[in-house]
């Protein structure tokens, strides 16, 4: 399913309300949504949380976004105040992940598969992206935001209704996604949004690097970056410590386990019903034995790869609110194309948005 696109354009506040009225209802629906799924894990270990509670342990990353970063705050409140909302909420529904690390909630299970391929490997552009994999319910908030600020690069991103910069790239050639990672030191902070966020707007890889290993981050996350000089770059964070990793070959692939050694004493052991290591082994090899040039629908065929069955790549959900593959990015820096499917990746072609096109 090919998403629809909303445009939001001047100041940072102004966009948020602009979004927030846009999107009122769902923006809504979704944080009340995920602060249900938060409670009912919280529940299934014993725990009983008020609602009251929950919103308290979301309000407390608000002040290090705020002072992090003045400008993407902005927008977030004028989200919050466009749809309603109070932010607390509102965070919830941005940073899922990382709200439940916050409440110590142990491995999520949804879990991404991402990769990045070198200009030698792709006809002499980079291609970089990932399945969004999320609860199931999530699947129908999401959307393409094209935003034109008065200040700074022009950028075009997958995300769910209300939440910042999700998976996307920006006028200056600098595309950012992510993989969910989880560590032992979350704490109130940073949430990973509000970083991609942040880093969506950099006009060089360095400077979108730094946005995440310099961010008093709430949690762990996994952040691949590509841009349009052929440099490429991945970093690991927990809260507290960030790697910037230097892989090496054409192609490289992220799924949801911990490689830096130095992380490795922070991360929590994946559950023994993760499928992160065998969806790594098999897209790296898919990758590795891809006939090249890559393309993007060649590379779409590698992530609806259904080898393992339920522990496949390609993932589909078993219940109504269970952990799918929800969408399906491939993104190009030097062109700023982003080819998206909603859906799982086997459903389909990939449709094609051009930033230039959007901002036509």
């Amino acid at each position: 399913m090919r998403p629809r696109v909303i445009h939001l354009a001047g100041e940072p506040h102004a966009m948020g309300r602009q979004y927030g009225e846009a999107l009122r209802a769902e923006i809504q629906a979704l944080a009340e949504e995920r602060l249900r799924l938060a409670r009912r894990d919280a529940e299934q270990r014993g725990r009983r949380p008020t609602r009251a509670q929950c919103l308290d342990a979301a309000a407390r990353c608000l002040p290090a976004h705020a002072a992090y970063d003045p400008e993407g705050f902005a927008e977030f409140q004028g989200i919050a105040e466009g749809a309603g909302i109070a932010p607390e909420l509102l965070l919830i529904g941005n940073g899922y992940t990382d709200y439940k690390d916050l409440l110590g909630l142990g491995r999520t299970d949804e879990e991404c598969t991402a990769f990045w391929v070198r200009p030698e490997a792709a006809g002499g552009r980079t291609l970089c992206g990932q399945t969004w994999d999320m609860h199931a319910t999530a699947e129908p908030f999401a959307v393409l935001v094209h935003r034109r600020p008065a200040r700074g690069p022009e950028t075009l991103s997958l995300t769910v209704a209300g939440c910042l910069s999700l998976i996307g790239l920006n006028s200056a050639g600098v595309a950012v996604g992510n993989t969910n990672l989880t560590a032992t030191d979350a704490r109130p902070g940073v949430i990973y949004v509000a970083l991609i966020h942040r880093a969506l707007r950099s006009r060089s890889l360095p400077a979108a690097v730094a946005a995440f290993t310099e961010a008093p981050r709430a949690a762990g996350h996994n952040y691949y970056l590509a841009d349009a000089s052929g440099q490429v770059s991945d970093v690991e964070t927990t809260a507290g410590r960030a790697v910037v990793l230097s892989p090496e070959g054409d192609g490289y692939v992220h799924t949801n386990h911990y490689t830096a050694p130095e992380l490795l004493p922070l991360a929590v052991p994946p559950d023994p019903e993760s499928t992160t290591r065998e969806r790594h082994a098999r897209m790296s090899a898919l990758l590795s034995e891809a006939p090249r040039p890559l393309t993007p629908e060649g590379i779409r065929q590698l992530l609806a790869d259904h080898a393992g069955g339920e522990r496949a790549i390609c993932v589909h959900n078993t219940t109504p609110d269970g952990g799918k593959s929800c969408a399906v990015v491939v993104m190009c820096p030097q062109t700023r194309e982003l080819w998206v499917r909603v859906g799982t990746p086997c459903g389909g072609p990939l449709h094609r948005v051009a930033l230039d096109d959007v901002a036509a």
